[in-house]
Parts: C-alpha cells; structure tokens; sequence
C-alpha cells in the first residue's frame, strides 16, 4: 500500500473493496429512494447512515490492518458477531462526542442575544472542526475494534494524543476537502443534467448514486487515515504476535 500519499493508498482500499463499495452505493441509492416515499425521520436515518458507513468502514480497516482479501471479510464478521455493531456504537459516540462543543456555542451564541442564523452558522462550522478533532483524539478506538484490542475511550484518547498531529490534518481532507468535492460534483450535476430536486426523474434518482460513489471513497480515506493513526500509536508488537495479527488469527 501507498504510505506517503493518503489519495492513492485510499484509492487502492477503494478498489480492492470494490464489492463492498458496491453494496455500499447499492444501499445508499436504494434509501434515496424509499424516502422519496417513506416519511424516515432524522434519528433513524442517522442509525441507519452509520450502520451502512460500517458495512464499508469494517473491511477498508481490516485492508490496513492485516492481510486478509476483501472476499475473506464475510468470514471474519460472522466469526465476530458483535464487531459490526460494536463499531456502529463507537461511530455513534464519537458524533456525539463532536456535537457537544457547537451546541454549546451556539446555545450560548443565542442565551447572549446574537441572531439564532448567525448562531447556528457558528454552530455549523464549529461542528466541522469538532467533529474532526473528536475522530483524531479518540478515533483509533474503531481499529481497536478489528484489532481486538482495547476500545475505552480513555485509551483511545492516550493513542489519539500520540497521533493527533498526524490525523487531525489528514482527516481535514477526508470530513472537510472531500465533502466540498462531494457538494461541488453534486451542483455541478444538477447544472449540466438539468435535473430538478422538486421533480423527480431518472437523471435525479442518479444523483444520490453519484453522491455515495464519492461518500464511500470518504468513508474509505477516514478508514484508512485512523487505521494508521492507530499502527503509529500501538507499542511495538512481537513478531510472533505480529504474524498471528496480520492473518487475523
């Protein structure tokens, strides 16, 4: 795998998973659709977003950190039937834990008089750098899920504090750069196709495909980014449990 460059390696994870990128975009698109006709609200499609960014996340760790083929994934969550939604509940934390900062702002933004527009702005772009900082600071609790190790977030965060330095600018790419391509390739879409949000048609039905082929090379960079984070921060392993780690054994 690439080491140096992030966009490369992340794209070699990209496609040696191509089969779970699929099933990735497959699900997203088919959610598109049904909210077109069923009314899902908010806290269900949060659950259910973070649940397919899992089915996703899970084996573009498991490419960084061993030496199992993509086909082998299917095996190694059935022999581990609460990894998946272990992972699930540490994504959730970790949002959690990136919301509380802008709400606070933003609570105390409107408490002290200022517009709640202008609150929510703050709110918004406080959110953005929080919710990175969170997933730097205590992210490699969710390699610590495929490795099998310990996934408290007291010892995440001593991980996170070895690698901030090294994640925090590079999941910028991932949460920040990559959405604003994402935005930016859906506009430009829309502009070029035609299509219009009130009317649906086939070019917009397309959209939501396109969206999640870029969203799942962004699941996959922020995989890719904490997976390292989390190998730079782990003490030195033996080369005999090296070995049985690599072929997750």
């Amino acid at each position: 795998m690439v080491e140096d460059n992030i966009w490369a390696a992340s794209l070699e994870v990209y496609i040696r998973n191509w089969k779970w990128v699929l099933g990735y975009i497959g699900m997203t698109g088919g959610l598109a659709v049904l909210e077109r006709f069923v009314n899902v609200n908010a806290g269900t499609s949060i659950v259910i977003g973070v649940m397919m960014s899992t089915f996703l996340a899970i084996p573009a760790h498991i490419a960084v950190l061993t030496q199992l083929d993509a086909d082998q994934v299917s095996n190694w969550l059935r022999e581990r039937p609460k990894a998946f939604f272990s992972f699930v509940k540490r994504c959730l934390l970790l949002g959690f834990l990136g919301v509380v900062a802008p709400l606070v702002v933003a609570i105390a933004m409107v408490v002290g008089g200022v517009h709640s527009s202008v609150a929510m702005l703050a709110g918004l772009l406080v959110w953005i750098f929080s919710g990175i900082a969170a997933f730097a600071k205590w992210g490699t609790m969710l390699p610590a899920v495929i490795a099998d190790d310990d996934q408290t977030l007291a010892v995440a965060g001593k991980r996170g504090s070895k690698v901030f330095g090294y994640a925090f600018p590079r999941l910028l790419i991932s949460f920040g750069l990559v959405t604003v391509l994402f935005i930016a390739a859906v506009m430009l879409l829309f502009f070029l196709l035609g299509a219009d949000p009130k009317n649906p048609s086939t070019v917009s039905l397309i959209l939501p495909v396109v969206g999640a082929m870029i969203g799942a090379y962004q699941i996959v960079m922020t995989s890719v980014v904490l997976s390292r984070s989390y190998l730079r921060a782990r003490p030195p392993v033996p080369p005999a449990r090296r070995t049985a780690f690599a072929f997750g054994r």
